[in-house]
């Protein structure tokens, strides 16, 4: 699985998570499988990157309330992990 098709994988799973803890279980998760590969320092944060550029390429007219408020959640964990 290539950083753009496992990056697609994880937005999914961000666009439904249920609050904000979630969403950052899902990304720590998606970070520590990474590192479980041995991918480098700099291929994660590209894909830390990618991921960031991903949510915030979403539309808040697409989703409700709250899961809107997840992603912007995830944005915020994300630009704080970076």
């Amino acid at each position: 699985m290539t950083i753009e098709e496992y990056k697609e994988k994880i937005l999914l799973h961000l666009e439904k998570a249920r609050d904000c803890e979630e969403v950052e279980r899902i990304v720590v998760r998606s970070i520590e499988r990474m590192r479980d590969k041995n991918l480098s320092a700099s291929v994660i944060a590209d894909y830390l990157g990618k991921l960031r550029e991903g949510l915030e390429a979403l539309s808040q007219n697409d989703f409700d309330p709250v899961h809107w408020c997840n992603i912007r959640c995830a944005i915020v964990y994300l630009k704080n992990y970076h």
